[in-house]
């Protein structure tokens, strides 16, 4: 009976982590992502300097969640976001062109690692 209880306590504590980590994981992604929209947004109405200061900080914000992600995310999909967020201030800089693909392709790798880590009758099959 003892081993029952042990085995039930560790599934209840293997269910709970992972349900935490979801939300965690959600929560801070969309924190990132307003982040991320709040830099595109000032650096398109044309305050550069202002942008490459925000970028920073987002970088920054990134380097935090990326320790807690890896956590519960596989690492591939933290380094497909990693490149992107490491190109954004020297972009801005350098005001090239690109910027806006690479805003789009850190946002919807972002938004891939959140809809990839809920459970879903897909991804559990």
């Amino acid at each position: 009976m003892g081993r029952v209880k042990i085995s039930l306590g560790i599934i209840i504590g293997i269910i709970i982590f992972g349900v935490s980590g979801i939300f965690i994981i959600k929560h801070e992604t969309n924190e990132i992502l307003d982040m991320l929209n709040n830099v595109q947004s000032i650096y398109s109405d044309g305050r550069t300097a202002e942008s490459a200061i925000l970028a920073e900080e987002l970088n920054d914000k990134w380097e935090k969640y990326q320790k807690t992600a890896s956590i519960f995310v596989r690492n591939e999909k933290i380094s497909s976001v990693q490149t992107s967020m490491s190109r954004l201030k020297p972009l801005i800089e350098n005001e090239n062109d690109e910027l806006n693909a690479e805003f789009e392709n850190a946002r919807s790798a972002l938004e891939w690692i959140v809809e990839s880590e809920i459970p879903k009758l897909t991804n559990i099959l």
